[in-house]
């Protein structure tokens, strides 16, 4: 089962750094093309890894949690973006399954750091 604690601060985590990013991207209008769908993609990437990290429950639960985490993500920062102004149909389709893919990848390089981080814990 997946930690909802966990998750929840993942998404909160993920969440705020979203919204930084949108703002950044509102603020100063050049980074929005270069910076805008990668910065996306990162956090949510970011996101599963750690609460995946956290969690340490496995690889199905690791996408998982990291594909939520992410999609969520996608939505606070799709949401952002629509209530500043942008076109939504650019992003709505893109952004979140970006996100939602990318969390999941993310995840499961969470389970793998977690699985890493417990055989060197046996070495010692």
């Amino acid at each position: 089962m997946v930690n909802l604690k966990i998750l929840r601060r993942a998404m909160l985590v993920g969440a705020v750094f979203e919204l930084l990013l949108v703002g950044a991207g509102h603020l100063q209008p050049w980074l929005k093309p270069l910076f805008f769908l990668f910065g996306c993609m990162l956090i949510a990437a970011v996101m599963g890894l750690l609460s995946a990290r956290d969690l340490a429950g496995g690889f199905g639960l690791g996408a998982l949690g990291g594909a939520t985490a992410g999609a969520v993500c996608g939505m606070v920062a799709v949401s952002a973006s629509s209530l500043m102004g942008d076109r939504p149909d650019l992003y709505i389709p893109y952004g979140v399954m970006v996100s939602t893919l990318t969390g999941g990848v993310g995840g499961l390089f969470g389970q793998i750091d977690a699985m890493i981080q417990a055989f060197l814990r046996k070495l010692k």
